[in-house]
């Protein structure tokens, strides 16, 4: 019998952790939940899930240390998927309730949808909650058998721009405003949406994920 992959479920103190473990167990995985830092730990795969201010999650990782914990799985080169404001802490920094810094694996900044169209008319309603289109800009190892243009599930008012596009996996389109929605570079994957909430296409896409260990 083939030996099940474990998985470090990272617990930022807000994100909903019982989701992202069912989807986990759907695809055979055994999931170890991370609450502080643990030197060594040995996982196959890293989740850091979502819900949740950029301010909040990062002040509990840096007091778990688990920003430490985070940064020597990515430089171990483990599979690690970051989801919604776990993709969001990636980034340098956030301007969600006043400038926040955040782990700076990727360099870029994390700001509010624009509730605006370009006539100063007030457009969008933020937070965006709902199912929304991904864009696909490149092939991303997650994303096998994954149709473009395929519907995902999205509760945020925040997006992330990073500063080299080419990490960009897929986009999404809110009311004529285009942002980033997936990324992956090397062992990093990550998705403002949220695939635990995304019925059997958010299932595959942990299947895909976990298929790289």
């Amino acid at each position: 019998m083939k030996k099940k992959p474990i998985v470090g479920l990272v617990d930022t103190g807000t994100s909903n952790i019982k989701s992202v473990t069912y989807a986990l167990y759907e695809n055979n995985a055994k999931v170890l939940q991370i609450s502080n830092f643990r030197k060594n730990e040995k996982i196959d795969a890293l989740v850091v899930p979502g819900i949740g201010s950029f301010g909040y999650v990062m002040e509990r990782l840096k007091k778990e240390n688990l920003d430490q914990f985070i940064l020597e799985k990515v430089n171990k080169k483990i599979p690690s998927l970051f989801i919604c404001v776990g993709m969001q802490v990636l980034f340098s920094e956030s301007c969600e309730f006043g400038v926040h810094k955040g782990l700076n694996i990727f360099k870029g900044k994390v700001k509010e949808i624009n509730r605006f169209d370009n006539k100063s008319q007030k457009k969008r309603n933020i937070p965006f909650i709902g199912w929304n289109k991904i864009i696909k800009k490149k092939n991303c190892k997650i994303l096998n058998n994954i149709k473009d243009e395929e519907f995902f599930y999205f509760t945020h008012s925040y997006y992330v721009e990073p500063e080299k596009k080419e990490i960009i996996s897929t986009y999404a389109d809110y009311l004529n405003f285009t942002y980033c929605s997936s990324l992956s570079k090397d062992n990093i994957f990550a998705t403002q949406f949220h695939p635990e909430k995304s019925g059997n296409h958010g299932l595959k896409i942990y299947k895909n994920f976990l298929e790289l260990i």
